[in-house]
């Protein structure tokens, strides 16, 4: 019998390319196993579950993931050294967790970019001026202490 463990690090050997890993409503709980690294599905969806830690695996410059939603959970990392795939990116869901930090200038980068939240976590400092960012309403920003467009000026 496989322990918990290897199950968890089995996650990133699976063998078929673009698929989706959708494990969204499951009270899964714990840390995102490391060996999800090893994965780019076009698709990650670990929303409203109980997972905790950090979510770096899943980011990456040359990445070809173009949805990640991790939202509703316990997530707590810095999102201001998360580095962005930058060719694909299309969704970004980071909302009701514990981030902290600020908005790094690499999602700048991202081009194609139609949904982002970032809204309910611990993030403070200025909204990134350019790119796609300020196509988004108030609501993708909403709580502690970001600024700047569409939020009200940093002073």
């Amino acid at each position: 019998m496989e322990s918990y463990t290897d199950l968890q690090n089995s996650f990133g050997y699976f063998k078929q390319k673009n698929i989706g890993l959708v494990l969204s409503h499951n009270q899964l709980s714990g840390r995102i196993p490391t060996s999800l690294a090893r994965l780019e599905p076009e698709r990650i969806n670990l929303s409203r579950n109980k997972l905790v830690g950090d979510a770096y695996m899943l980011f990456g410059v040359n990445k070809t993931t173009q949805q990640i939603d991790v939202s509703s959970n316990m997530l707590s990392f810095d999102l201001s050294k998360v580095y962005f795939p930058t060719s694909n990116l299309i969704l970004l869901d980071l909302n009701h967790n514990q981030i902290y930090g600020s908005i790094p200038q690499q999602i700048l980068a991202v081009d194609f970019l139609q949904i982002f939240n970032v809204s309910y976590n611990r993030l403070c400092g200025e909204i990134p001026q350019g790119g796609r960012l300020q196509r988004f309403d108030n609501t993708t920003y909403f709580h502690k202490c970001l600024c700047g467009s569409p939020l009200p000026s940093c002073k």
